[in-house]
């Protein structure tokens, strides 16, 4: 048998969404997969001290006699949710053996309980995504998830590869817990309602704004804001933001339908691996 969890970005959210508020999370291709063979009782490809390698160590029973093989299909580039993956193919394959029904609270529950590094906890948002394989808008104070749909009539989206990286985990510690999320959650609600109404101009300036409040935030590299400023100097290119910790790992583009090549040449010349467009 083999599981398989799409590649997640936060449209927007990745910070509102830690205290409280929403988040808009993409699901994409590449697929990580989960292969699982009844063999002899091993996990392959999973570090033991992350999430997944946790629950594994505490549900180790369940997995009784199977061979457990996680394929990244980022070759461990990072900033597409591989380690929440992990953690969510394990789960779904725990439910399926054990019989149980999913439940978001239990869910989410058990995630951070092994996610808790003493400093600001992960929303959970991203393996909610994953979970469902769909495009989901997450609410983490009522701990809500529904699906939603990137279906506007004339844009369409790509994402890309930085050479940066910043580990998330790490990050989450130095952020306070006064943390004002108000501005950025305003952002956040246009996008989803944007995308709900199919109305371009509420989606385009909600993420144009959602970023622009993490920059005055200082919560942007200065690699990332100095990209995206290269990339709107072109009139196809409608809305761009950094995404991940310190908007580092990726930047997603919201550009004119029937630029697409363009779009990708602009990006590739400024250094950017092109993953989904």
């Amino acid at each position: 048998m083999i599981l398989s969890a799409g590649s997640k970005t936060f449209l927007v959210g990745e910070y509102s969404v830690l205290f409280g508020g929403s988040a808009v999370v993409l699901l994409t291709p590449p697929l990580f997969k989960l292969q699982v063979v009844k063999k002899y009782t091993e996990l392959i490809g999973v570090h033991e001290s992350s999430p997944a390698g946790k629950f594994y160590a505490k549900h180790r029973d369940i997995f009784q006699d199977l061979s457990l093989t996680f394929a990244d299909a980022h070759r461990e580039a990072g900033g597409f949710g591989a380690s929440s993956a992990q953690f969510v193919l394990l789960y779904k394959l725990m439910l399926q053996l054990s019989n149980r029904e999913f439940c978001i609270k239990d869910f989410l529950q058990e995630y951070r309980s092994f996610a808790s590094n003493n400093g600001v906890l992960p929303s959970g948002a991203d393996c909610v995504c994953q979970f469902s394989n769909h495009h989901t808008y997450f609410d983490s104070k009522t701990c809500t998830a529904e699906q939603i749909e990137f279906d506007l009539p004339n844009i369409a989206f790509a994402i890309f590869k930085t050479n940066f990286k910043v580990a998330t985990h790490e990050h989450l510690r130095t952020l306070q817990a006064d943390f004002d999320i108000s501005e950025l959650q305003k952002h956040t609600q246009n996008v989803a309602d944007g995308l709900k109404m199919k109305n371009e101009k509420l989606t385009i300036n909600g993420v144009n704004n959602f970023f622009q409040c993490l920059c005055e935030m200082s919560l942007v590299l200065p690699q990332t804001k100095e990209t995206v400023s290269q990339l709107k100097k072109d009139n196809a290119i409608l809305a761009a933001k950094g995404c991940g910790a310190l908007g580092a790992d990726t930047i997603i583009v919201l550009y004119k339908k029937g630029t697409k090549n363009r779009v990708i040449s602009i990006a590739n010349d400024l250094g950017l691996k092109t993953v989904v467009s």
